[in-house]
């Protein structure tokens, strides 16, 4: 398509856009052109060493004046090295190879005549300009005319250019005149490209150009002296003549390798014989080489034969899909923001405010795998011609599968009525909301394909419960010591947490697997539907439930930590409380009519009403501080009869008990399935499963640990510090969770056979309290009594240490730390919660 113009040629400096969707027909830059001013000047061509790049970076940095010339002139004799020739062109041929178009943004739609307008030969001399930029440090083009199509821009020499101060000297020897290029007159016609280092990436590879290239110069000194093997003659004749003529015939057998020498002349070759010398010439230049590869496109396997195939995919998928989508995204920005501004200035009026540049990969440029999985998603929501399917995938495709029918599983539906209103209403956290939206789109595509949903789920349940742990520890806030039982409720409510997620994820799969049939067909859903239907059903469990069961935890938090606050102040306080409601119009008559009124702590029956008695329940026990009168205090069983009499439903409920008493945020009752399989399971559940990679592939990239050799098994007693009045030491974990470590363990684990060559635990003590506040992973790893065993994991580049604790009777105890020596799979298996 030619585009059509509009007016004539102008002579003006600055024009002015038209309204009209069709482009002016702009004029040229003329006489006031900067490049037209440049004064020609030599460039230094002489040899080049770090002390030069020295002083070409001091001459740019100046204080009064900064000069570029220098540095540019370095740059352009270092250039021609064949290394980075070769990687400048991978970097730009990687980087341009993609095409590009023009849409707007609020449409959608696809500017045709701006994206013909980019289509032509100056707008491609453009790109490349940018390329130069990032690679050899900011360029500054000026536009000289714009016809239509035909657009003229001319680069202002770098070495006339001081980007610091936004000058160009015409003339490098005087100081004065030189062109503010950022100055108003020209900010229709000059346009300054720069990257993310105003030097550009090359400054950081120069020092290996130029020992390289010196280098090389020595080698070829070296090959010139010492290449040709040293010829020397033996004569018994000293007779002048006789010299002569010996000396010729060498000079001659040094060009024909045959020579004739008179009576008593010995001829001997020397070869050189310096491998030593070759390899250092060799790997310096090698290892300078591969840098200069490495800074510009990431790998110094793309310019040479590479004999792993696969490591050489690798580094051509970082250099297509990293670094030059990093230079697409900066020629983005630069087009967007500079130059379609400087086009409608000039007349081309069919750029509006909304139209974008943008790189598009077309489907021949995609890897197939990654094709299909666009495919696969536009399927989900799409019906896609299957004639285009197969042709595409070159798959015969003859009709839709016909499955046989799955059994559906069971699982118990949670009735949780309308919220009365917790007082905190806490929204569930955003970052887990999604994690736990994702996690069950991947449950949907494993369930249809069939996969391995052990990990997926793992990792599901994990998410769930530390979102209810975060409700639950909200409501509970801060413990009072180690060994006290709101420590103790407080963990074991943790627990009860997981598993109660646990429930939940089985449920979520069970759900999900009776929307695989359509019972009416009885055949399998199309994956489109089953997914629609799944997300529908999935959604209550991440929404609606989610939230209530948040709210919950939050409100059976804040109530059990008054309970356990409450029971150890009986004897020195108040054995009084008193019910209260929020008073407000939405408080259910079955809580009214329990409010302001008062029970003995020691009265058990009393204990069965402490709230919350319900879902969203915002009723709380306080502490009575003053005498009760006689008559007064309530006693439980009238207590319960009169919030019975007011809901009957509440006899025999999930509500009729005291949670801080029990230690658990949900009863077995409340749990949406079965759970009874889940110890062995855990055994299963190895890092695998969840996508971890083992030690070994990443230990390199740690730090050793840190062992002092002067702590012995008699000097390490001085490290355990005993919390006073107890008999145990005191830690806290990530979670700010209190944990013991008790007297008779620590002295077990730093004698005996724990101490030997093969075993230093006095010396890894230390480390616990580390390891448990900055674990690198942490296991729920066994669960036997609704309680589940905890490990803590920290990796180092020599080794891998592990501090095991479980619940005892007063709280959690850690009773073993070691060095990993079995297979990590049977220590690093579970929940992972952290």
């Amino acid at each position: 398509m030619k585009i059509p113009f509009l007016g004539s040629k102008t002579k003006t400096a600055s024009p002015t856009a038209m309204t009209d969707t069709m482009p002016l027909k702009s004029g040229s830059r003329n006489a006031a052109a900067i490049i037209l001013q440049i004064t020609k000047a030599f460039k230094d061509r002489s040899r080049k060493d770090i002390q030069a790049w020295r002083a070409a970076l001091a001459a740019t940095e100046h204080i009064d004046t900064p000069r570029f010339n220098r540095y540019t002139d370095l740059i352009d004799d270092l250039k021609t090295d064949g290394t980075f020739k070769t990687a400048v062109m991978l970097r730009r041929t990687s980087t341009m190879s993609t095409s590009f178009q023009v849409r707007n943004r609020k449409s959608g739609d696809i500017n045709e005549l701006a994206s013909e307008l980019f289509q032509q030969k100056w707008f491609f001399d453009f790109l490349n300009k940018k390329i130069d930029s990032i690679i050899y440090g900011t360029r500054v083009v000026e536009f000289l005319s714009f016809d239509g199509h035909k657009i003229n821009f001319s680069l202002i020499p770098p070495r006339n250019v001081v980007p610091t101060e936004k000058r160009v000297y015409p003339d490098l020897s005087k100081p004065k005149p030189f062109f503010q290029y950022d100055a108003p007159e020209h900010q229709a016609w000059v346009l300054e490209l720069v990257g993310d280092e105003p030097l550009g990436v090359i400054n950081d590879i120069i020092p290996n150009l130029i020992w390289k290239r010196n280098v090389a110069q020595s080698w070829a000194e070296f090959c010139e002296k010492f290449g040709m093997p040293l010829i020397s003659a033996t004569t018994n004749n000293n007779n002048t003549t006789h010299i002569d003529a010996v000396e010729k015939q060498l000079l001659s057998l040094a060009e024909a390798s045959v020579g004739v020498f008179p009576e008593g002349t010995t001829i001997k070759f020397d070869e050189a014989n310096r491998t030593d010398t070759y390899n250092v010439f060799s790997k310096f230049i090698e290892q300078n080489s591969s840098e200069i590869s490495s800074v510009i496109v990431g790998s110094n396997t793309l310019s040479k034969d590479a004999s792993n195939r696969a490591q050489t995919q690798v580094h051509e998928n970082s250099l297509d899909f990293k670094i030059a989508q990093a230079d697409r995204r900066d020629i983005s920005f630069t087009v967007n923001d500079q130059l379609i501004p400087l086009l409608k200035m000039h007349g081309y009026a069919f750029l509006s405010d909304d139209d974008v540049f943008e790189w598009i990969e077309a489907k021949e440029e995609l890897d197939l795998n990654k094709y299909w999985t666009i495919v696969q998603g536009v399927l989900a929501e799409h019906e896609v011609d299957t004639d285009w399917l197969s042709k595409t995938f070159s798959i015969p495709i003859t009709g839709k599968k016909k499955s046989q029918l799955m059994p559906v599983a069971s699982w118990n539906k949670p009735n949780y009525p309308p919220s009365c209103g917790h007082k905190h209403h806490a929204p569930v956290a955003m970052a887990n909301n999604k994690i736990i939206d994702r996690l069950s789109a991947e449950l949907m595509q494993l369930l249809w394909d069939n996969g391995d949903t052990l990990g997926t789920a793992s990792g599901l349940v994990v998410a769930e419960g530390l979102e209810l742990l975060k409700g639950l520890k909200e409501g509970y806030g801060v413990t009072v010591d180690y060994d006290t039982p709101d420590t103790l409720a407080l963990q074991m409510m943790e627990y009860n947490l997981f598993e109660f997620s646990e429930s939940k994820t089985e449920a979520r799969l069970a759900a999900m697997s009776e929307l695989l049939i359509d019972k009416e067909a009885q055949q399998i859903r199309s994956f489109s539907d089953f997914k629609r239907l799944a997300s529908q059903k999935v959604s209550s469990f991440n929404n609606e439930w989610l939230r209530t069961e948040y709210n919950l935890s939050v409100a059976v938090g804040q109530n059990s930590a008054a309970f356990h606050r409450f029971m150890a102040e009986k004897d020195t306080v108040t054995s009084f409380v008193e019910y209260q409601t929020v008073g407000d119009d939405r408080v259910r008559a079955a809580h009214d009519v329990l409010d302001g009124k008062i029970f003995n702590l020691r009265d058990p029956e009393a204990m069965k009403i402490w709230p919350p008695n319900g879902y969203g329940c915002r009723c709380e026990m306080l502490q009575f501080n003053r005498t009760p009168l006689p008559g007064q205090v309530t006693i439980g069983k009238d207590g319960l009869n009169l919030i019975k009499s007011a809901d009957p439903k509440f006899e025999g409920s999930q509500f009729e008990i005291n949670r801080g008493d029990l230690k658990k945020v949900f009863t077995e009752k409340q749990f949406y399935k079965d759970i009874k399989g889940l110890p062995e399971k855990l055994n299963t559940m190895t890092f695998d499963k969840y996508g971890l990679k083992p030690w070994d592939s990443f230990k390199s990239n740690l730090n050793k640990i840190k062992i002092d050799p002067t702590i012995t098994p008699e000097n390490v007693k001085e490290l355990f510090k005993q919390v006073e009045g107890k008999v145990f030491m005191g830690f806290a974990d990530y979670l700010g969770r209190k944990m013991m470590l008790k007297k008779k363990v620590f002295d077990v684990h730093t004698t005996g056979k724990y101490i030997g060559t093969q075993e230093i635990r006095h010396q890894l003590f230390p480390h616990i309290q580390d390891i448990v506040s900055d674990p690198d992973e942490v296991w729920y790893y066994e669960f036997l009594e609704s309680k589940f065993k905890t490990r803590y994991l920290k990796f180092y580049q020599d080794v891998v240490v592990v501090v095991d604790s479980e619940v005892g009777g007063e709280g959690l105890e850690i009773n073993t730390w070691y060095l990993m020596k079995v297979d990590e799979s049977s220590l690093r298996k579970g929940l992972r919660i952290k």
